[in-house]
């Protein structure tokens, strides 16, 4: 592993850790089935410290975009990417708090070894993007896929017919 994409958790202090860049979605694997292509640019800065209550606080602030292919009309389009989320990690499930008293603004994580910034970063963004992705613009499709799909009744082209002879 390259450890200058780790961040030690036993290595946290008062003194915050900074790792910040950019990656392309090329080098995060796990993207690869979720974007159109390879453009795209995500820029990283993760901070590491101790809280006042001597918690380690990893905030994880994830700005850029990436090309995904719309759902409706098949072409790829520019999504934007703007993520500010805050990790809070323990060093076993024990440590996790119970689900009614967890914090809207901010998720538990075991970490009781080296976390990988990339997997932080990918996790992230797969989370942020939207789960039918739809180029901007378009119109949302109709409720009902049968009104979407609708065929005049052959029928109703035989009445028309009829009422032209007369």
């Amino acid at each position: 592993m390259d450890d200058e994409y780790l961040l030690h958790p036993d290595r946290i202090s008062t003194k915050p850790t900074v790792l910040e860049g950019t990656f392309r979605p090329a080098e995060l694997e796990r993207l690869e089935d979720s974007v159109a292509d390879d453009r795209g640019e995500l820029r990283y800065r993760i901070t590491a410290r101790l809280d006042p209550q001597r918690r380690k606080v990893v905030s994880c602030i994830i700005e850029g975009f990436v090309f995904l292919t719309c759902q409706t009309s098949l072409e790829p389009f520019r999504h934007d990417i703007a993520i500010d989320d805050r990790l809070v990690l323990v060093d076993s499930e024990a440590e996790l708090p119970p689900v009614e008293e967890e914090s809207e603004t901010e998720d538990y994580l075991v970490a009781d070894e080296p976390l990988d910034i990339r997997d932080l970063v990918e996790d992230a963004v797969l989370l942020a993007l939207p789960m039918v992705p739809r180029k901007p613009g378009l119109e949302a499709p109709p409720e009902g896929r049968e009104e979407a799909v609708r065929k005049e009744s052959p029928f109703a082209a035989l009445a028309s017919l009829k009422k032209h002879k007369t």
